[in-house]
């Protein structure tokens, strides 16, 4: 299902009804602020799980970048030990 129709499923089944008098606001109001929240907090959720995703990323570059120096240095010294045990 799309977000879009999954979002208009959800303001359907929360806003009131047409026949419930809605005070100060009318049902179209009410649908409008309702969509309008469904979509900030969709919004938020999208924003904190791409500062999430960008943060482990991140750590993971870094164990790679250690990992490779580590892995670098190993190759140098099999290098060195290559050269000694030939002479």
């Amino acid at each position: 299902m799309s977000f879009e129709k999954e979002i208009e499923e959800l303001i359907t089944k929360i806003a009131p009804t047409k026949d419930i008098a809605g005070g100060f606001m009318t049902r179209d109001q009410i649908i409008q602020l309702i969509r309008k929240v469904a979509t900030e907090a969709a919004l938020v959720g999208y924003s904190h799980a791409e500062k999430f995703t960008r943060t482990r990323m991140e750590k993971k570059l870094t164990m790679l970048e250690q990992e490779l120096i580590i892995i670098r240095d190993q190759l140098k010294d099999a290098e060195l030990d290559l050269i000694a045990s030939s002479k």
